[in-house]
């Protein structure tokens, strides 16, 4: 099973080690390879909003340098792992820039197929509020992306450092934990016999019927057309290639 994680800061804190211990749930399962990434180290860099992922390609962005290898590990992922700790009741400002910079990504522009069978997790923590919100922002970026299925764990750990978490706290993160990985294998495992969530294919037939009119950004209908989706006759009316 391969993992790509990206961390929405540097710090090995309470969310890293929630998620190393999904990471170490998930070896019971078979072998795990990691692609990791730490922000800001990995992609310092904020979104200018010039629109050139939109107009001219994701390869045109000033910073595809950064951005792109991080793209490159999610799309050859089971599994992209994104986490934050609560940072002003969202997510931290690096994994916001990050996210920005993957708007291209969405369904209204151009969805990456590769991403109709990954698994999306997300992990936050805080010491008081803000879990639910800060969850839902990283959420709103895979289910946008066509990730088949996401779970999130949330966790208010009430400790400013890991090492200061209680103990019950910790066993009942390992329990949670060992559920939403077997989960996550279960998913894996029948990945291409499961279907894209209701949600997804709604969107997905909405903008596909956007798609067919669209001359405000003819390189995003181009991305439809080379996949079949629209033209004179399209291929598939949905994400899964059923006709």
């Amino acid at each position: 099973m391969k993992l790509a994680v990206i961390n929405g800061n540097e710090r090995h804190g309470s969310t890293w080690n929630i998620m190393d211990t999904v990471r170490k749930a998930l070896d019971r399962y078979g072998d795990v390879e990691t692609t990791e990434f730490y922000l800001p180290k990995d992609m310092p860099h904020f979104c200018r909003g010039c629109f050139s992922c939109f107009m001219h390609g994701e390869q045109t962005c000033p910073h595809a340098a950064s951005v792109q290898p991080i793209v490159t590990a999610m799309l050859g992922a089971d599994v992209i792992v994104l986490t934050s700790p609560v940072y002003g009741l969202d997510v931290s400002g690096q994994m916001k820039a990050l996210l920005d910079h993957l708007c291209y990504m969405w369904v209204s522009h151009r969805p990456n197929p590769r991403m109709f069978s990954k698994i999306g997790l997300t992990i936050t923590t805080t010491a008081g509020a803000g879990l639910k919100h800060t969850s839902k922002t990283m959420r709103d970026s895979l289910n946008y992306w066509g990730v088949l299925r996401v779970l999130s764990l949330a966790m208010p750990v009430s400790a400013m450092k890991w090492s200061d978490v209680q103990n019950k706290k910790r066993a009942h993160i390992e329990k949670k934990a060992e559920r939403i990985a077997k989960r996550i294998a279960g998913y894996v495992r029948r990945a291409g016999h499961m279907r894209q969530r209701v949600f997804f294919r709604i969107f997905f037939a909405l903008m596909q019927r956007m798609m067919r009119h669209n001359d405000w950004s003819p390189y995003d209908r181009k991305h439809w057309e080379n996949q079949g989706w629209v033209g004179p006759t399209p291929s598939i009316t949905d994400p899964e290639g059923k006709a």
